[in-house]
């Protein structure tokens, strides 16, 4: 199995045509776990692009350091995303989701498979966010109503259906839809101006202050040129704030229990956006070693780019993605994602 567990993901994908024993080996919950284990070495950025037929193409770009020019893969699926599908671009665990105001849509880009939830008995409108727990192996989805104390939660598996959580403290914040899952827990920006964690495991809520500046800033989100959001910084939770087109500072959660955040402050060496607003360069997360990535959200007549930003050096290091040859295509980013066995086929069939 060890063997097995070093190959990618396109090549095991054959191996179940082999034999019972083989597709039985390849499907196991402990070889997806421990597939995703060795994934997390090699992660890659994603970007996706939604055509109007629900083609979405797909683009997998590698987060690599050694080379400045990096030639992409590139495929093109059948993903039944509406106008309105929309979700905070995020992989989590190899799986990616998408809402819209009709379905709650799950889906693996490795083995090119979706899944449709059946919809949460809440009160419209709801948010509805996904998170992995590393210990148990499994995907669970949390869905919260905007206009009362409500939230359920749904396991990803056969023979699953919602239950209703009672302990929820606050609700996800109405208009500043934010959310991040981060080993094993979801972090949402609350109504009450709180960062609110939930463990996936334990399905526990917890209340963690936000930064007063944070909280400031985005108040006045509407009247001045600021951008905010969370980001996983290390590995651990990061307000991100940048304002006047060049300053960012990330608030790093230190110490959940004593609501501690650790300030880091530093001027950006390039524009973000760039005159009359006609290009628009994107924090999408960052690499193993903690630069900041910058993407464009459509690509230019030149060559598609990163700029990979090092808040320590406040240096900054542009890396060119080959093989995007549509110019002019509006992506969605999903950064750090890898590769996942996780099978969507026949998900909801009564087990």
């Amino acid at each position: 199995m060890e063997i097995l567990l070093r190959l990618p993901a396109k090549s095991i994908g054959r191996f179940p045509c082999v034999s019972k024993l083989w597709s039985s080996t390849i499907t196991s919950p402990h070889f997806v776990k421990s597939f995703a284990v060795r994934s997390l070495a090699r992660p890659c950025l994603l970007a996706v692009k939604k055509e109007e037929d629900e083609r979405v193409l797909v683009y997998s770009l590698p987060y690599r350091l050694d080379y400045p020019q990096i030639r992409v893969e590139e495929y093109q699926m059948m993903l039944p995303l509406s106008e309105n599908s929309c979700d905070i671009p995020q992989s989590v665990n190899g799986l990616i989701s998408f809402q819209s105001f009709e379905s709650f849509i799950i889906w693996n880009p490795t083995l090119r498979q979706h899944v449709t939830l059946p919809e949460a008995k809440l009160s419209r409108p709801f948010i509805t966010m996904l998170g992995y727990d590393p210990i148990g192996g499994e995907y669970k989805v949390l869905s919260m109503s905007l206009n009362g104390q409500e939230a359920q939660i749904f396991t990803v598996g056969a023979g699953e259906t919602w239950r209703t959580l009672q302990n929820s403290p606050s609700l996800i914040h109405p208009t500043m839809r934010i959310w991040r899952c981060i080993k094993g827990v979801v972090y949402y920006y609350s109504a009450q101006d709180t960062v609110v964690s939930f463990d996936v495991r334990s399905e526990k809520f917890k209340v963690i202050q936000t930064p007063k500046i944070v909280v400031n800033q985005i108040q006045r989100l509407h009247f001045s040129e600021i951008d905010v959001g969370f980001i996983s910084h290390m590995g651990r939770l990061a307000w991100f704030t940048i304002q006047d087109n060049e300053l960012i500072n990330l608030w790093v959660l230190e110490d959940a229990e004593k609501h501690e955040w650790l300030q880091e402050e530093s001027v950006l060496p390039f524009e973000i956006v760039t005159v009359a607003r006609l290009f628009y360069l994107l924090l999408s997360g960052e690499t193993a070693d903690g630069e900041l990535i910058y993407l464009p959200t459509w690509s230019s007549e030149e060559p598609m780019y990163a700029n990979n930003y090092d808040l320590k050096k406040g240096s900054v290091r542009k890396v060119e993605y080959e093989g995007i040859d549509d110019k002019k295509l509006i992506f969605d980013y999903f950064p750090e994602h890898i590769e996942c066995l996780m099978s969507l086929n026949n998900l909801l069939a009564v087990s």
